[in-house]
């Protein structure tokens, strides 16, 4: 007899009960110092985190598609707690390779309903890098999420493109994604665009230079900051007093 599919909902109850099985209260606790916003930890190890991971993988590798790993993350989002949600967008990224454009619109909804904090959006790109690797005509759809109300989709947008600029790829885009979100009112936006441009000035320092010379004042300082991290100690200075508003 063949054995039955593992189905998404069976898939995602198994998978909670380990997560809660492992759960440790106070290495939970601890997390909660990375972030200023509430944030639900069960406390499971990186360790016990990729064995769950891996075991689930092993038994639908090549049984699932994209569409039961999606129901799979839906269900494994309803809980409230950064593990369960952390690795349901993980087993997503398992099935990028396969992905319609469609996905955006789930990877949206996350960011909108199922992230609240810099945590979780900062492990999307492991799903929204490589969709965009595989469909680019996606690209001009997540630039606009910059004029998103929610900060976390305007996060996402921004993070989306660090693995990409880390490859040499679409830095004009993260140029243009940057000077879209100057404006925004979020400290946690503001860092994750100087992230970004850290990123893209490493490949090419001069022209990070001249971006952020070019903008001046109008950038958030703290962007200024973490994007110039990586300048030698004299540059830092001069740019920052260069950047400096009145």
């Amino acid at each position: 007899m063949t054995p039955r599919k593992l189905s998404a909902r069976r898939a995602a109850t198994e998978t909670l009960a380990r997560l809660h099985e492992n759960a440790d209260p106070r290495r939970a606790a601890s997390y909660q110092r990375y972030f200023k916003e509430p944030v639900h930890y069960l406390g499971v190890g990186k360790e016990k985190m990729a064995e769950v991971h891996k075991d689930l993988l092993d038994r639908v590798e090549g049984v699932w598609t994209i569409k039961e790993a999606v129901r799979f993350c839906d269900l494994m989002v309803k809980d409230p707690h950064m593990e369960a949600r952390g690795l349901g967008f993980r087993v997503v990224a398992d099935f990028v390779p396969e992905a319609p454009p469609t996905l955006l619109s789930d990877i949206k909804r996350w960011l909108e309903r199922a992230c609240g904090n810099w945590g979780l959006v900062d492990s999307t790109p492991l799903i929204l890098a490589p969709l965009l690797e595989l469909h680019p005509d996606l690209i001009p759809e997540v630039v606009s999420w910059t004029e998103s109300p929610s900060q976390w989709v305007r996060r996402g947008a921004v993070v989306a493109f660090v693995p990409l600029v880390q490859q040499k790829k679409h830095v004009p885009t993260a140029y243009r994604i940057a000077s879209r979100l100057f404006n925004a009112e979020e400290d946690l936006v503001h860092k994750a665009v100087g992230w970004l441009l850290r990123e893209t000035g490493k490949s090419d320092m001069e022209r990070l230079k001249k971006f952020l010379l070019k903008h001046g004042t109008k950038i958030p300082r703290t962007s200024v900051r973490y994007a110039i991290e990586r300048f030698p100690k004299v540059e830092r200075k001069q740019i920052l007093e260069a950047t400096k508003g009145k």
